[in-house]
């Protein structure tokens, strides 16, 4: 994992393509609380939501993963998070679809090492072995993770 902004990966002369943003409020709570379900239904929402655009764009085959991934750094950020709110991003630029979750804790997400017995501690492992980057931002508020989107292959004469 890295640390480091979406906007240093995607950055270049590009087209934004897509950048969908979406701020929900919380109940702010201690660090590893259970998470509300009124709020764990964003969970959800946020997945069907990506796999649309994804097929929207052409690109279904980033859907599984892209889903997996919201799954965990969304999780991650109503589990750990102590704010207000949780902004989502889903950013389609250039050859990269980038995935952002704002928490606003300075704590910064990690690539724990569970033992075969324990229930929780994968997240970001399974997020690193599935993008193509991840990360956390400098001030540790925003974690992300990146996807080349698949180039179709060239035909030859």
């Amino acid at each position: 994992m890295i640390v480091g902004t979406v906007e240093d990966v995607t950055a270049g002369p590009e087209a934004v393509r897509d950048d969908f943003r979406l701020e929900l409020r919380r109940d702010p709570g201690a660090s590893g609380r259970p998470i509300a379900p009124h709020e764990g239904r964003w969970v959800g929402y946020l997945r069907r939501i990506s796999a649309a655009k994804l097929r929207h764009w052409g690109l279904p085959c980033l859907a599984d993963d892209a889903k997996i991934a919201i799954s965990e750094l969304v999780t991650n950020a109503l589990v750990h998070g102590t704010g207000d709110q949780v902004t989502f991003r889903f950013l389609l630029v250039g050859d990269v679809l980038a995935i952002e979750v704002n928490d606003g804790s300075a704590q910064q997400a990690r690539i724990g090492k569970a033992d075969e017995l324990d229930e929780n501690g994968r997240g970001m492992f399974i997020v690193s072995a599935l993008s193509t980057l991840c990360g956390v931002s400098p001030d540790g508020t925003k974690t992300w993770c990146c996807f080349k989107i698949p180039t179709p292959p060239r035909r030859t004469a």
